[in-house]
């Protein structure tokens, strides 16, 4: 079905109003991640004896879920979003708070609750509510002199990075507070502040080496050079080349612990080469940078927080999931925005999207827009 200028239904006005070069490149990525998940989890399938599709079938599910999601949130007014952000990020802090009592250990990590044989991570959703949240606060207190969003912005990241230090997750806590301090930066705060985060940073990453194992553990591999998964990854971009070896070939990510999620750009050097490992990281930028231009046209603070901080964190994540796979930094456990497996991550890339596309939208609110039509239409 064609949506031409002349049609003003609903479906029509939110497509000519929608960014659709962002949501272009979101549907690419969601497309490439069903195609790298086939190729790296049957093997690990078949170890764990069970079907070779059934990590392939569980992301195929849920990235075609991940489409209603992106657009559920994209149809959103700027007050709605407020809301269901707000109400989100107060229930994801009580999940996490949850899963510190009765959250099931696994290798050590206290993160996913279950529902049947479904995992859920509480604080994969929880990153795109708070910086929407964090937005809304700091929006507040430039606005009002006698809010104290200060505080607010303070007390919930603190909040937030003892409920994950707790679980330990300390790359997704480096990926919070990295956010955090990306919109305070945007807010217009002192100098002298942003040079005191910067400068705590190497502080707490002592802190973190010293008090938790499996961070001392990856950043002793990584400066003495002898960690098997970065050998391994480094071999498939190797055994690459530009072109790869084809859908299917690859050979070292046999020998991936998690191919599918935390290697998974490894797993697309080897079979598809230098040439997608490009186009990735251009869909990546492409998205980063088109969403920091559309902040440039609006004086809206909370749009400029929320989506500055919203592509920001997309972003990052996305970096340090690649800067991992090819030894630049040590490995983080990180996946890559809707490349990996995971229903959490998927779900949690999903509503960024669709928070990004409702924010961009060139009219914000669709009802009015129909109000007018239809208003138009009985002058007539």
């Amino acid at each position: 079905m064609l949506i031409t200028r002349s049609d003003r239904s609903y479906i029509a006005l939110w497509w000519w109003n929608i960014d659709r070069l962002l949501l272009t490149s979101f549907l690419i990525l969601i497309l490439f991640g069903i195609f790298l998940v086939m190729a790296s989890s049957q093997h690990l399938a078949e170890t764990l004896n069970i079907s070779s599709h059934h990590f392939t079938l569980r992301h195929i599910f849920f990235g075609v879920l991940s489409v209603p999601v992106i657009i559920f949130f994209s149809i959103l007014t700027e007050r709605q979003t407020k809301i269901i952000c707000i109400v989100g990020f107060l229930i994801s802090m009580c999940l996490l708070f949850y899963i510190l009592i009765e959250g099931e250990k696994i290798k050590g990590a206290q993160r996913w609750l279950y529902i049947g044989d479904l995992s859920f991570q509480p604080s994969e959703v929880c990153k795109p509510f708070f910086v929407v949240f964090n937005a809304w606060v700091l929006s507040l207190w430039i606005k009002k002199e006698n809010f104290p969003g200060w505080l607010w912005s303070i007390g919930s990241i603190v909040l937030i990075s003892i409920f994950l230090l707790l679980q330990p997750d300390v790359g997704m806590t480096i990926v919070m507070i990295f956010t955090w301090g990306f919109q305070l930066f945007i807010t217009g705060i002192p100098l002298i502040i942003i040079i005191s985060l910067v400068l705590a940073f190497p502080i707490f990453m002592i802190l973190a080496y010293n008090h938790f194992g499996h961070v001392k553990i990856r950043i002793d591999s990584f400066i003495s050079g002898k960690t098997h998964q970065i050998s391994k990854s480094l071999q498939s971009f190797e055994s690459g080349g530009f072109w790869g070896k084809g859908p299917g070939e690859g050979f070292y990510k046999k020998s991936l612990p998690d191919a599918h999620s935390d290697f998974v750009f490894a797993v697309a050097a080897e079979e598809y080469g230098v040439l997608l490992c490009s186009l990735i990281i251009i869909i990546y930028a492409l998205i980063v940078l088109r969403s920091f231009l559309l902040t440039l046209k609006n004086t809206n603070l909370f749009f400029i927080l929320s989506v500055s901080g919203l592509a920001f964190q997309f972003g990052f994540q996305s970096l340090i999931h690649m800067a991992s796979n090819i030894d630049l930094i040590p490995t983080k456990g990180m996946t890559l925005p809707f490349l990996s497996y995971g229903g959490s991550s998927i779900l949690a890339s999903a509503i960024t999207a669709g928070i990004l596309l409702s924010l961009t939208r060139k009219n914000t609110s669709l009802e009015t827009i129909s109000r007018k039509e239809n208003i138009r239409k009985v002058k007539e």
